[in-house]
């Protein structure tokens, strides 16, 4: 096999592919910070697994000691230990020998990852709310469609926040999403509002397809573009993880962490983040004279604690 060389063959280069990946996807993640990312090592993951019963039969409270009596020993008769293994699953991207040897070339191989990162972005939101979603409890809360004249979404969140409070359970919800259509419903809903605090919560996102609510907690309201049905409305506690997502950088085909150039605040930037399981690959085929540069994820979601999660419709 000989390797075709250009003037472009820096692009190719694997710190420049995945910086140009990770560029693009990472601002789209929308459940990057909200998870724990937890590396494998490549080697299959023991975890605790809670079930959706609503009571602990073994459940223990402190009591007084006396000389012929000892502490409770505490014992979760719910939880269950199941194992994690990463799956490989990707696209490639396939370039011919204008792109790699002439200079405008450069811009070819771009669009390549640009459009590839978006669709690997999109990917991963609706693989891991998909998961999550699967893995959590129906709220039970009494929602309206936000469409129509007489919508409350304030009060539909405030109903299916308060549903994540159960005795003896840490979770409070934090993050709520729903997709654009109904983010914008919200959207439209506080801005025509007389209460300064609701307006003032759309004149004051900063950042797109968000909405910090003035509720009790201050949740985020997100508006997701892919994977969740117009209508359906999901929450999770990012301060209490219920689940996880565990991955696997190859060290030959990866790095365990990415830079990448971006602008905050006006100013250029070099911003470095954890790979969570991208890797890439790059060939040559004799007989096309075509470069393939290969993209996967090494990774899985799980969901540890069914009450973590909270799902809902009715929009």
């Amino acid at each position: 096999m000989v390797q075709m060389s250009g003037v472009n063959d820096r692009f190719l280069l694997q710190d420049v592919v995945l910086s140009e990946i990770l560029r693009v996807m990472e601002p789209d993640l929308k459940f990057m910070n909200l998870i724990p990312f937890v590396d494998t090592g490549g080697q299959p993951v023991a975890y605790g697994k809670k079930g959706s019963a609503s009571g602990d039969g073994k459940k223990q409270s402190p009591r007084i000691t006396t000389p012929s009596s000892k502490f409770p020993e505490v014992q979760f008769s719910r939880i269950t230990k199941s194992t994690a293994i990463t799956k490989t699953e990707g696209i490639a991207i396939r370039l011919d020998k204008d792109a790699i040897k002439l200079p405008a070339g450069r811009d070819m191989i771009m669009d390549g990852y640009q459009n590839a990162g978006f669709w690997l972005a999109e990917y991963l939101n609706t693989q891991i709310y998909t998961t999550l979603r699967a893995g959590g409890t129906d709220a039970g809360a009494t929602l309206t469609p936000w469409s129509a004249g007489t919508a409350t979404p304030i009060k539909d969140c405030i109903n299916f926040k308060n549903a994540m409070k159960r005795t003896g359970y840490p979770y409070r919800m934090t993050d709520m999403f729903v997709d654009l259509t109904n983010e914008g419903e919200m959207e439209l809903f506080l801005s025509a509002s007389e209460i300064p605090q609701y307006r003032d919560a759309v004149l004051n996102a900063p950042v797109a397809d968000t909405i910090v609510l003035p509720i009790e907690g201050k949740p985020v309201l997100h508006g997701l573009s892919e994977g969740i049905t117009h209508g359906d409305i999901f929450g999770l506690d990012r301060n209490h993880p219920a689940g996880a997502m565990f991955y696997n950088n190859d060290p030959q085909f990866s790095t365990m962490e990415v830079s990448y150039e971006t602008v905050v605040n006006g100013v250029p930037t070099t911003k470095s983040v954890p790979n969570f399981g991208l890797n890439t690959h790059q060939y040559f085929e004799d007989d096309t004279h075509d470069t393939v540069i290969q993209l996967w994820f090494d990774q899985v979601v799980v969901v540890k604690d069914a009450y973590g999660y909270l799902y809902d419709n009715g929009l």
